[in-house]
C-alpha cells in the first residue's frame, strides 16, 4: 500500500474529538446532525398542512382521514448531512516557505484533517484544487473511502501556475447549487475585491463559508535585514534589494493586505481565520474548531 503522506494520526488524533457542525441550516440528503429547511420523508414528523392538488399522495395522512374525513398532508423536519466542500489553493505562490513547511503542504494537512472530521461525523466532504482555474473536482460523499481518495488526490499535489482566486470562486460556486459548507484554503494573493466579489457569490447561494487565509511567518513578519534576492512566486520578477528600506513599507502593505479581507470576510458574514504555517496545523485547527463551538 503507498504511503500517504498528509495521513497523520497523531494530528487527527487530537482534533478527532472536536466537531464541525454548520451554524446554518443546510440542505442534504441523508440522516445526520443537521436540520434541513426541507419538508419530506423522514422519521421526526413536524406538522400538517391542507392537501392541495398536486401534492404527492405519498404524503397523506391516511389515519387522519380516516378518522376525520380531512385531506391532510404529512411536514416532516429531516435531519440531514452537511455537504462540505473544501477549496485548496495549489499556485506557485502557495510553495514558498521559510521554514520547514510550506503553506501548500500546510493546506494540505488542513484539508486531510478538515476530510477526516466532517467523514467521522457522517457528513459528505468534496475537495476542490485550484489556481487559475479547477485543477481537480472530487464531488462530496459521505462513504468511508473518500478519505483515502482525498489523501490520494493530495498526494500527488503539485504547486501549478499563477493565482486567479476570484475567477474560481465564481465557477465553484456556480458548481455547487445544494447549499452547503465551504471551506477556503488560500494565501489569497489576488486582487481583494474580486475575491470580495467571488466569496459573495457563495453568500448569495446561502452557503456558510470559512476562509483559512493560510501565510507563512516571512510574509507576516519580514525578517530579512541583508541584501536579499526577492523573487516573485507567480512570475519571472527577481529583483535585489535591501530589506531596511523595505521594510516599514511593506509591513503596512500587508496589514492592510489582511485587514482588507477580514473586513471583507466579517462584512458578509464569513469565518475569517489567519493560517501562520509556523504553529502546527493541529493546534491551529483545535483552537479554531474550540473557539467556533464556544461562540455557537
Amino acid at each position: 500500500m503507498a504511503s500517504l503522506k498528509y495521513l497523520d494520526p497523531e494530528g487527527l488524533n487530537r482534533v478527532g474529538n472536536l466537531e464541525l457542525i454548520a451554524k446554518q441550516v443546510v440542505e442534504g440528503f441523508l440522516t445526520g446532525r443537521h436540520r434541513s429547511p426541507f419538508h419530506g420523508f423522514s422519521v421526526e414528523y413536524l406538522d400538517h398542512r391542507p392537501y392541495t392538488p398536486g401534492d404527492d399522495l405519498r404524503g397523506l395522512d391516511w389515519k387522519m382521514l380516516a378518522r376525520s374525513d380531512k385531506y391532510q398532508v404529512k411536514l416532516y423536519e429531516d435531519e440531514t448531512n452537511l455537504r462540505a466542500y473544501i477549496l485548496l489553493d495549489c499556485s506557485e505562490s502557495m510553495a514558498f516557505k521559510s521554514g520547514e513547511i510550506s503553506k501548500l503542504s500546510y493546506g494540505c494537512y488542513l484539508a486531510a484533517a478538515l476530510s477526516y472530521l466532517l467523514l467521522r461525523q457522517n457528513d459528505a466532504v468534496g475537495l476542490l484544487l485550484f489556481d487559475t482555474k479547477v485543477r481537480e473536482y472530487i464531488p462530496p460523499k459521505a462513504h468511508p473511502t473518500q478519505f483515502r481518495r482525498v489523501l490520494q488526490s493530495l498526494d500527488k499535489l503539485e504547486p501549478g501556475g499563477e493565482t486567479d482566486v476570484g475567477s474560481v470562486l465564481h465557477e465553484a460556486a456556480e458548481r455547487t447549487k445544494r447549499r452547503g459548507l465551504i471551506i477556503l484554503i488560500s494565501d489569497l494573493i489576488d486582487n481583494e475585491d474580486k475575491i470580495a466579489n467571488g466569496l459573495q457569490h457563495f453568500r448569495h447561494n446561502n452557503h456558510e463559508v470559512i476562509v483559512f487565509h493560510t501565510m507563512d511567518d516571512a510574509e507576516l513578519t519580514f525578517p530579512y535585514d541583508r541584501l536579499t534576492r526577492f523573487k516573485d512566486m507567480e512570475g519571472a520578477g527577481r529583483v535585489v534589494a535591501n530589506p531596511k528600506s523595505l521594510r516599514r513599507r511593506y509591513l503596512e502593505r500587508i496589514k492592510t493586505f489582511t485587514n482588507q479581507v477580514k473586513n471583507d470576510c466579517f462584512e458578509r458574514k464569513i469565518s475569517y481565520s489567519l493560517a501562520n504555517t509556523t504553529l502546527p496545523y493541529d493546534r491551529f485547527l483545535a483552537a479554531y474548531l474550540d473557539k467556533r463551538s464556544r461562540i455557537g
